[in-house]
């Protein structure tokens, strides 16, 4: 079971060398597994691990739970902090996305680069199929994604049976949520009735729906033209190049220097920042405010302006880089 999340994990470059790792742990079976794991991964990748546990103060028992996680994290000697939340009319959408907004918050107070969130392949098949009785397009079909942003989802490979066995064997204790089982809400009457019934057609049936997930986000990046990575104009705000012709390590972003060069996509020869400022229209005042981003001390791409003609996307490209112009953190540099 080590193995198979390592693998996961390291097939998604979900964790490195000194992350600070936000867990979200609700008590039950999925998180306390997931907050397991990472714990047993701190020496391995050198991170460090925090907890975070919601209460939504919609069940009697929700106290227990919060009391459970208080002693569980303290057995682990992990940090946890208890959120308290009540929503006037509970729906699924408005407590996930209060939990988010908590989490994020939470992650910024402790400092954490990562949240870890405990989605499994079981969540994954009931978000596709979900979107599918909905009516979806292949957006739908992706389900949900091992990495979005800061979020982690390190055990989306591992199904429900799985995380049963383990905890079992290893006689972990955990938390019983008693509206999972009540078929008010359309996402426990897939887990409830449907899911069991394609289980029965196909044990493996929620790991197909998991690999066609995968299939189709990787389908998404592959099908785009590679033509249409080279081509940029003023207004994008986002360029591609071939990641094995840049030295990634190298990279790092400046203020425009007087006697800056760089050779613009689509010509040989150099060309002065000063001037594309000039031809572009650019005003002076803004000039210094517009990031530079270097591969050593080579310009790659005056952000927003203009890329250079390195590192172009060909037929063997193997590896994209994306590099993308952060608006919010261009107005900040503005308002300084």
């Amino acid at each position: 079971m080590f193995q198979k999340i390592k693998q996961f994990v390291d097939k998604y470059k979900m964790l490195k060398k000194n992350d600070r790792v936000l867990v979200g742990i609700s008590g039950g079976p999925d998180s306390v597994f997931l907050t397991v794991m990472l714990n047993l991964f701190q020496h391995l990748y050198k991170i460090k691990i925090f907890a975070c546990h919601i209460d939504h103060q919609y069940r009697k028992e929700s106290r227990k739970d919060a009391e459970f996680v208080k002693i569980f994290c303290k057995k682990l000697d992990i940090p946890v902090e208890i959120k308290k939340i009540k929503l006037k009319k509970f729906s699924e959408e408005k407590a996930r996305d209060l939990r988010y907004e908590i989490f994020y918050e939470v992650a910024k107070k402790c400092k954490c680069n990562k949240i870890a969130t405990a989605h499994i392949l079981n969540d994954n098949a009931e978000t596709v199929l979900m979107w599918l009785v909905r009516g979806c397009g292949l957006k739908g079909l992706k389900g949900i994604p091992p990495v979005r942003g800061k979020i982690i989802r390190p055990v989306l490979c591992v199904s429900k049976k799985e995380i049963f066995s383990y905890l079992k064997r290893n006689k972990i204790k955990y938390c019983t949520d008693t509206t999972n089982f009540s078929e008010k809400f359309t996402r426990n009457k897939i887990r409830l009735n449907v899911i069991p019934q394609l289980e029965k057609i196909n044990p493996k049936a929620i790991s197909h729906i998991f690999e066609l997930s995968e299939k189709l986000r990787q389908k998404s990046v592959d099908t785009i033209p590679k033509k249409c990575y080279n081509t940029f104009s003023p207004k994008e705000k986002t360029v591609f190049f071939d990641a094995a012709k840049i030295n990634i390590k190298k990279i790092k972003i400046r203020k425009w220097r007087f006697g800056d060069k760089i050779v613009p996509f689509g010509m040989d020869s150099s060309k002065k920042l000063q001037d594309i400022f000039t031809d572009d229209k650019i005003p002076k005042g803004i000039r210094k405010k517009i990031p530079v981003v270097c591969d050593g001390k080579k310009i790659i791409w005056v952000a927003g302006v203009k890329r250079s003609n390195d590192a172009k996307i060909t037929e063997t490209t193997k590896n994209i880089l994306k590099l993308e112009l952060n608006h919010r953190g261009a107005e900040k540099n503005r308002e300084r």
